[in-house]
């Protein structure tokens, strides 16, 4: 399936949505070819469900309330302990279901690495990929069989370590 979306469109939407007060608040654009785009605002301060639909599918994607980790992230993706998140998406569809997540910490790049490598793991999915290009870090680990991903980028900058965390899972 595949989706089109204006993104740019469906984030300002969401970012006018998120700013109402009190209230819920719901904005849907039809398209020439029938698809549709709905923005709703979330139940958390800065939070919005944006869902794309035309006749292939549907798909939803919920972006972070202001420094929350995503309800929807992975067992083996969790919030890094003392992590002050920046950013933060998660969505589903018939085909798949995953996430992203910013944010930084004191720790070093390695802590970090460190930390997810050990719950990808525990959940027994296998390293793919591990870099380090001139400071930034880089891992990546899947399970073929049950689809699932995690991939963690960290990185020193202004004195803070900065990440980003992406999870997901092919379903079959």
């Amino acid at each position: 399936m595949r989706l089109t979306i204006n993104l740019g469109l469906a984030a300002g939407l969401a970012l006018a949505l998120s700013a109402c007060g009190g209230e819920k608040a719901e904005q849907r654009i039809t398209t020439s070819d029938g698809s549709t785009i709905k923005v709703q605002q979330g139940d958390g301060e800065g939070e919005a469900k944006i869902t794309a639909s035309n006749a292939e599918g549907s798909a939803t994607m919920t972006t972070g309330g202001a420094g929350r980790w995503p309800a929807a992230a992975a067992s083996y993706a969790p919030a890094y302990p003392g992590g002050a998140v920046s950013a933060s998406f998660a969505g589903s569809s018939k085909e798949a279901s995953g996430g992203m997540v910013t944010f930084t910490t004191s720790d070093s790049p390695d802590k970090v690495i460190a930390f997810y490598k050990a719950k990808a793991e525990e959940a027994g999915l296998g390293q793919v990929s591990s870099m380090d290009i001139n400071g930034a870090k880089i891992f990546g680990a899947k399970d073929e069989q049950s689809g699932r991903s995690l991939s963690i980028q960290a990185n020193v900058t202004d004195g803070k370590t900065s990440a980003a965390v992406t999870f997901g899972t092919d379903k079959k």
